[in-house]
């Protein structure tokens, strides 16, 4: 009887934790899908203002930021009314690319998936990952600076 107790309490942790909001482990520690706006200024210490002035839009920037003490070029998010937070990017130096792609190797893995484009006029490499809760790209473009994305998974792996 004690063991079916035991078992209980430890099957009703398990589900509590599966069923509480999880943070947006691969974007900036502390942040979670589905914050509102303020609540995400206040947790990055700065203004994001709206990309389009005078537009109704979720789309906000600031620009000249650091995430730990890497230079961050532009940080932009999508921030619905209603939604909250549910797409984060940021562009960063390409000095700073390596770095960033062994950490996501180091703590995701492997990419789940890379493509390279090249034309005449430009190339541009992707790098993918599907941590479980959030998907991540990477890219590097010749136009661009290093490029990373992270939003929401809508899948769940465990289904497939």
């Amino acid at each position: 009887m004690i063991k079916v107790f035991k078992f209980g309490i430890i099957l009703a942790f398990l589900l509590a934790i599966q069923c509480m909001p999880r943070p947006a482990m691969a974007c900036v520690e502390g942040l979670s899908w589905g914050m509102d706006l303020q609540s995400i200024e206040k947790h990055l210490g700065v203004n994001l203002l709206p990309i389009q002035e005078g537009l109704k839009s979720d789309l906000f920037e600031t620009k000249d930021f650091k995430i730990s003490e890497m230079p961050v070029y532009t940080l932009r998010v999508r921030v619905g009314e209603e939604d909250g937070l549910q797409q984060l990017a940021y562009e960063i130096d390409y000095q700073n690319m390596t770095e960033v792609l062994a950490g996501l190797r180091h703590r995701f893995g492997p990419p789940v998936g890379t493509t390279v484009d090249i034309d005449r006029s430009s190339s541009q490499q992707q790098w993918i990952w599907h941590t479980g809760e959030d998907v991540i790209i990477a890219m590097k473009s010749d136009q661009r600076p290093f490029s990373l994305s992270y939003r929401p998974s809508l899948l769940d792996p465990s289904f497939l």
